[in-house]
């Protein structure tokens, strides 16, 4: 996936951090499920999908991003 390389370093970092809580948890769960969507409708040739799931998991990336700030 094209935005891993944003999202394992996030993860390591907040595992660095020893911060865990359920937001991050779910956001981790929420990002592996938009990408799953997002591999099954770019081979189904849904773009206005493609582009939704995409974005779900960007923003369970910038989740992690706030979660390692401690802002949420």
């Amino acid at each position: 996936g094209d935005n891993i390389v944003l999202f394992a370093p996030l993860v390591l970092i907040l595992d660095a951090r020893n911060v865990s809580t359920t937001l991050t948890a779910a956001a981790c769960a929420v990002y592996f499920w938009a990408r799953l969507a997002h591999a099954l409708v770019y081979a189904a040739g849904i773009p206005v999908a493609r582009t939704v799931t995409f974005m779900i998991g960007w923003i369970a990336c910038a989740v992690l991003v706030l979660a390692i700030f401690r802002i949420v």
